[in-house]
């Protein structure tokens, strides 16, 4: 009778150590699953500050309207608001920066008539939030003669 008793203790050590495992199992589990889902809500707040930045940027794009660009090279990211990289000047707003680059006259661009010759403008947009930032970038076109909104013709998220 004594020799069954250490085999129920050690039958019962097994047990309560798989029983441990599988709890610090689960409890790494619901860490990782709050982890991802945190940085899904940040990189869907910066999606939403980017198009906020964006939208804002196609408003001001009438009064704002910036020379040529030669090169139109791709932006290079902004570090502070107003910080002039070569022809690139960031502008701050509320949920981020953006950048408007000219990219000249055509009258080759997408959903518009073939005779009308409009000018074509980049806005890169980028997120103020620092996890799970997002850059977006449009062109718009538009005649500058006219007092219409500008179309914008392409759009993509970098």
């Amino acid at each position: 009778m004594k020799r069954q008793r250490g085999v129920v203790l050690l039958v019962g050590l097994v047990l309560l150590l798989m029983l441990g495992l599988l709890g610090a199992s689960a409890l790494h589990d619901a860490q990782l699953q709050a982890r991802l889902s945190g940085d899904l809500m940040a990189a869907t707040r910066a999606f939403e500050q980017a198009e906020s930045v964006l939208v804002e940027a196609g408003t001001r794009l009438l009064s704002e309207v910036p020379l040529p660009c030669l090169p139109c090279r791709l932006p290079s990211y902004p570090d502070v608001a107003g910080d002039e990289k070569g022809d690139q000047v960031w502008q701050a707003v509320d949920e981020g920066f953006y950048l408007l680059q000219n990219l000249g006259d055509t009258t080759l661009a997408a959903h518009t008539s073939a005779a009308s010759s409009v000018t074509l403008v980049r806005v890169t947009a980028v997120s103020r939030q620092a996890r799970g930032r997002r850059v977006l970038e449009a062109v718009y076109a538009f005649d500058v003669g006219q007092s219409q909104a500008p179309r914008r013709i392409t759009w993509r998220q970098r």
